[in-house]
């Protein structure tokens, strides 16, 4: 009987150490501070600065800095994909990107506005 409940013992820490490791592979790191390059959907460019703070495993807040305004969100990731909803003009708005080896790219839209922008962050540290 001892024997037996060993086995199962093992069987059952085979089964969960598989996703132990998958969860600590999924643990967000992303830079602190970022140069930001993008444009509005009118085409017109911009530039400025982002500082992002990893608050959770999955989530983290980020603070842009475009040309003297602050905008402050609210972010999630989930592997490569980061997704950020922030308010702009009173407006609610939500940015996605894709994060890959030079930073992070993606598209931005305000609620009940046609068109979307571009936005590039480049890692600063």
């Amino acid at each position: 009987m001892r024997s037996m409940f060993f086995s199962l013992l093992f069987a059952a820490t085979l089964l969960f150490l598989p996703a132990v490791e998958t969860a600590s592979a999924d643990s967000m790191t992303l830079a602190s501070h970022y140069d930001v390059i993008g444009t509005n959907p009118n085409g017109s460019a911009y530039s400025g600065t982002a500082t992002v703070k990893v608050i959770s495993d999955t989530t983290f807040t980020i603070k842009w800095n475009i040309a003297g305004s602050v905008y402050e969100g609210f972010g999630m990731r989930l592997n490569d994909t980061l997704s950020a909803t922030y308010t702009i003009d009173g407006e609610p708005g939500l940015a996605m990107y894709k994060v890959d080896g030079n930073g992070i790219k993606g598209l931005w839209a305000i609620r009940g506005h046609d068109g979307s922008g571009t936005e590039q962050l480049k890692p600063r540290d």
